[in-house]
């Protein structure tokens, strides 16, 4: 119904495009400060690096939820050998006990009865039964498969986020670093009148500006290594430098539709509502029951006193009952259509986005690499140029701005990509 998307990258626009190693932040390097500074912003990981591969799994072994659908698929699985039983229900015993003692009678005439009777399956009840407990414990499979692809996306997203607050740490410390020796600059120029009030007030704005962004970056950092220890257990931010173009190309991955997790959950959903429907239809009147009866009458002279017999009970049709029952489950057979159709043009329409996502952001990288460089040489030659008195500071201050946001761009577009071709080998079914 849906095409499967190729993932194949080829050719000078494809694989160039995707294998685009990024190397560490040239902006503002700075040695023994920079190294101090970013010490001091980015919170210590509690330990060694972590692949994405073993936080996923990590956080799959954690889940809660994972215990949670094996009960119900143990539940399913012992309702299916259940309803291969002989009867749908056990066995019913009855007796009735006469006396005419009570209402004073001389004449001595008791009564026993006794009966055992058993339910009996109707006609292709216990089959479709059966079959529904069996597509419920489908159900529950590929829940498990759909909570699975969840937690690993989410992991994946953590990843990405804890990517980028690193990146712009790492820049901005890298900007205060040379802003304090910028400032201290300007307080000795300023002292000697150099320079004017609101060049100093510039200069010392900035700088309080870039640390308070840092304090900032550092809070949301620690908020996302607490999120990914109660996912896999450890603060460590997993590494996404295997996310490469190389792998897609190598590996060949392919993205089809009919085997995404989510739609084979709708397909499995829409079965077990069409189950229940044939039970229901199967179900069209109460479970008759057959059995033995046994009754001993105890009378002066009485020639008969002990009978034994067959009972059978049966309640007849009720549209009043049946009717509303059917109807039911064939409203949740339409609703689990509407759904299937659904599922199929929500993952399609991913899986386009998650294409334009990941040309968008190769091209985002190309680029914004070359603004980098770019806004690097510009405030280093501002940086000269404001030192020799030919340009006032806040020009210099912009410039150094611009190639802060620049190195910004090119973090955001590299976690971008890297987490968009993790997402994409998790919807073929593979562990990145």
């Amino acid at each position: 119904m849906f095409p499967a998307l190729s993932w194949r990258f080829v050719g000078a626009v494809g694989v160039s495009s995707f294998l685009l190693c990024v190397s560490e932040s040239k902006l503002y390097a700075a040695s023994a400060g920079l190294t101090a500074s970013v010490t001091a912003a980015v919170p210590a990981a509690a330990s060694g690096p972590v692949s994405l591969h073993d936080a996923i799994l990590a956080a799959w072994a954690a889940d809660p939820e994972q215990r949670a659908y094996m009960a119900d698929n143990t539940s399913a699985r012992r309702r299916a050998s259940a309803a291969r039983s002989w009867f749908p229900g056990g066995p019913i015993v009855s007796g009735q006990y006469y006396d005419d003692h009570f209402i004073g009678s001389k004449v001595g005439y008791t009564t026993y009865q006794g009966s055992i009777s058993v339910p009996l399956w109707l006609p292709g009840q216990g089959t479709a039964t059966e079959n529904a407990a069996k597509a419920d414990e489908k159900v529950t499979n590929w829940q498990m498969q759909v909570q699975r692809l969840a937690m690993a996306v989410r992991v994946v997203d953590l990843a990405g986020q804890g990517a980028v607050l690193s990146a712009r740490l790492n820049n901005l410390s890298a900007v205060s670093h040379v802003l304090e020796q910028t400032t201290q600059d300007v307080e000795h120029a300023w002292a000697a009148g150099e320079i004017s009030g609101a060049d100093h007030e510039a200069a010392v704005a900035e700088k309080a500006d870039v640390d308070g962004t840092l304090a900032d970056m550092g809070q949301q950092l620690e908020g996302v290594r607490a999120e990914l220890e109660t996912l896999t257990g450890r603060d460590t931010l997993p590494d996404l430098s295997s996310m490469d173009g190389r792998r897609l190309a190598r590996d060949g991955y392919q993205l089809d539709v009919e085997q995404d997790p989510r739609i084979k959950l709708a397909e499995a959903q829409l079965k077990k509502a069409q189950a229940s429907y044939s039970v229901a239809r199967h179900s069209y009147m109460p479970n008759p029951q057959v059995g033995v009866m046994l009754s001993r009458q105890e009378q002066y002279a009485s020639p008969w006193d002990t009978q034994i017999g067959v009972q059978f009970q049966v309640e007849l049709p009720s549209e009043a009952v049946n009717t509303p029952m059917v109807m039911k489950e064939m409203q949740a057979v339409s609703r689990a259509e509407a759904d299937k159709t659904l599922a199929h043009r929500k993952v399609l329409a991913e899986y386009r986005q998650l294409r334009a996502q990941l040309a968008a952001a190769a091209a985002q990288m190309r680029h914004a690499r070359l603004g980098q460089e770019q806004s690097d040489l510009r405030a280093s030659d501002l940086s000269r140029a404001w030192k020799a008195g030919e340009l006032p500071l806040v020009e210099y201050l912009r410039a150094r701005r611009t190639a802060l946001d620049a190195a910004n761009r090119q973090a955001q577009a590299e976690a971008t990509m890297r987490t968009t071709i993790a997402r994409i080998i998790l919807m073929t079914g593979q562990t990145p």
